[in-house]
């Protein structure tokens, strides 16, 4: 090996090497789980409004007092040209959790000749059983909801079997639905007891879904919320960025707190290399040379540390996705852009803080007092 390789020294001072490389590897580690979780989560908020980027669901503004949809707002509504029907529709809710954190999932009532159009709309299959109908109290719930709560076809839910659940009544289940979207069905007259519900549905034509949005969200009123996907976006755009700025200053707070003992360890590492550095500098290697060197060395050193933690996030996480979490009905977000641009600023501060602090060292060093200490 070269005598002069960047190599040279972390194989030959193993024990020195190893703490940093550790540490640097559980911080990436560390940081990763919370982007880990953070991305689950975020996936479940997604999941919980998927129903609604395949149809639309109007209903009163309860909180300007308004109860009933007003009829030129439905008049207005049904002049558009991306419109395929208009159905009267109840939403209520059902309990769930996303990793151990207490959801609530919208199940929509509604006709039970409108429910294999929903299910059409929305590309959702029936896995099990079969809909549910006007006869009795049932319903239909999507696989992943099911699984989180260790429900089976024929088990009951509602407020009168588990005080937790805000739907209320006791429905049996019916049928298990599967599919990227993440929906519920209920019979509206079972839901609704006869009522007229105050809510409707919208459902486009075969590929218009962003035409009839455009067409609503042009339609200003505050009698009535239209929840098209720009309302839900809005709705998750600020739940995430509540979670992004809290995971964001606590990750910020390890890599600074990180980088700073790296670097003072790795001061102290260099001060043990002084004789090396003085000798170096003394038969005529540049300053420039040596910070390179130095460069090298910590840039190696955090690579390696970032790919073994990257590595280890990955298997970790997936043995926890296929044992833990996939068969409770929550699968963790491990492959995604976040996991990358979340981890990256632990290595590039770290090389950075090192980086500086040994070369502001290297620029004071004076090769002769280094020798004349070593005769």
């Amino acid at each position: 090996m070269n005598p002069l390789s960047i190599f040279n020294y972390y194989t030959r001072n193993k024990r020195k090497a190893l703490p940093v490389l550790g540490i640097l590897t559980l911080a990436v580690f560390g940081i990763s789980l919370t982007l880990v979780l953070t991305a689950t989560i975020f996936d479940g908020v997604r999941g919980f409004v998927s129903p609604y980027y395949q149809f639309v669901v109007i209903e009163p503004n309860y909180n300007k007092k308004y109860t009933q949809l007003d009829a030129g707002l439905r008049a207005d509504v049904r002049q558009s040209a991306h419109l395929a029907l208009v159905a009267p529709v109840e939403t209520a809710y059902l309990y769930g959790t996303i990793l151990g954190i207490p959801t609530n999932f919208p199940i929509f009532g509604v006709s039970d000749e409108l429910m294999p159009r929903l299910l059409q709309a929305t590309e959702t299959e029936l896995l099990a059983g079969r809909l549910p109908t006007v006869r009795d109290d049932e319903v239909a719930i999507h696989e992943s909801l099911m699984k989180t709560r260790g429900l089976r076809i024929g088990d009951h839910i509602g407020s009168d079997v588990n005080n937790e659940d805000p739907l209320d009544g006791k429905f049996q289940i019916v049928g298990e639905l599967g599919g990227k979207t993440i929906l519920n069905l209920v019979s509206l007259e079972r839901l609704s007891k006869g009522r007229t519900p105050p809510q409707i549905l919208l459902l486009p034509k075969d590929g218009e879904m962003s035409a009839l949005v455009a067409d609503l969200d042009a339609l200003e009123t505050e009698r009535a919320v239209i929840q098209t996907p720009t309302y839900w976006n809005r709705f998750v755009e600020r739940t995430l960025n509540q979670y992004d700025t809290l995971v964001g200053a606590i990750n910020a707070v390890i890599i600074i707190v990180l980088s700073l003992g790296v670097g003072l360890l790795n001061m102290i590492y260099f001060r043990q290399r002084t004789g090396e550095f003085g000798i170096l500098s003394g038969i005529g290697f540049s300053r420039s040379f040596l910070m390179r060197r130095v460069t090298l060395e910590a840039l190696l050193l955090t690579i390696v540390a970032w790919i073994l933690g990257m590595l280890l996030s990955v298997v970790v996480y997936q043995l926890l996705d296929t044992l833990v979490f996939g068969p409770q009905g929550t699968h963790l977000s491990i492959f995604n852009l976040r996991l990358l641009t979340g981890t990256l600023p632990v290595p590039v501060f770290v090389w950075i803080f090192s980086t500086l602090t040994i070369m502001w060292q290297l620029w004071r060093l004076d090769p002769v007092a280094v020798i004349d200490r070593r005769d």
